[in-house]
């Protein structure tokens, strides 16, 4: 079996080439966004970079991972078929017709994204890449101040034959539920850090509550989240009147304020 060459896919950030250009010995990125739709934004594009030519720049990934934003990718398949499919993954179709930008070589996504995908799914999305790793964490895992390496297997990657001409993949309803997922928790987590004393796991049970209830937009949800902790020992009730989001937020408030009052009288 040939052996695997290693590469950094690396999301842009300002100072990301100074770094490359201190820490690396022959750093000659390429730029992932080139020869794609995504041309226009070159200037931004994630780099890729050759571990074999860089090992100052892959200790300090390895060692200091919290200050780098990226993939390790191993594949024994050229750099050419690589760049091609990780170009390839960029675009991606889903509610039927709508299209859209995968950043899956953000951690943070790719924390959602690689983990739901299985079996020959796991093969399709890899492709030519024999292992693919990262130091992330989801957002429930930031609440919890864990962040971990993540790594994938694909045990086809040497089998995988490039295409020419193939349709953007298509996320199907596990992979669409898991980025979807990352948009609740990054809204969750963002208004849980502006609370004292209520767990990330009390808000995400609130969270749900509301969703269920049929809210769904930010500002009624989080109106939601701050009547359900204000009012945290009280039971809610079984269901909501039909009218608009203020009023059945009023009718929410009221009754939590009410149950408060009748175990407090009862104590």
């Amino acid at each position: 079996m040939t052996n695997a060459q290693s590469w950094l896919l690396l999301e842009y950030r300002d100072d990301l080439p100074e770094k490359l250009y201190r820490l690396g010995e022959n750093p000659d990125p390429y730029r992932l966004f080139d020869g794609t739709e995504l041309a226009p934004c070159v200037d931004q594009s994630p780099l890729l970079v050759s571990v074999a030519e860089n090992p100052s720049l892959m200790a300090d990934f390895l060692a200091q991972p919290h200050d780098w934003a990226g993939l390790q990718i191993d594949s024994a398949q050229p750099l050419s078929n690589v760049l091609q499919h990780l170009r390839h993954i960029l675009f991606i179709g889903f509610d039927g017709s709508r299209k859209g930008v995968l950043r899956y070589s953000n951690p943070r996504t790719a924390s959602y994204f690689f983990p739901a995908l299985e079996g020959g799914d796991l093969a399709l999305w890899l492709g030519p890449i024999r292992r693919l790793s990262w130091y992330g964490a989801t957002w429930r895992e930031s609440a919890d101040q864990q962040a971990l390496w993540y790594s994938q297997e694909n045990p086809h990657a040497d089998q995988w034959r490039a295409i020419a001409g193939r349709k953007s993949f298509v996320l199907d309803e596990g992979q669409a539920q898991a980025l979807q997922r990352q948009q609740t928790e990054k809204f969750l987590f963002h208004w849980w850090q502006q609370q004292s004393s209520l767990s990330f796991a009390e808000a995400s049970s609130y969270l749900e509550e509301g969703m269920t209830s049929g809210f769904l937009s930010a500002d009624s949800l989080s109106t939601y989240l701050a009547i359900r902790s204000d009012h945290r020992g009280a039971t809610p009730p079984p269901r909501l009147p039909q009218g608009s989001d203020e009023v059945r937020l009023n009718h929410l408030k009221t009754s939590l304020e009410r149950s408060a009052t009748d175990k407090e009288s009862h104590a």
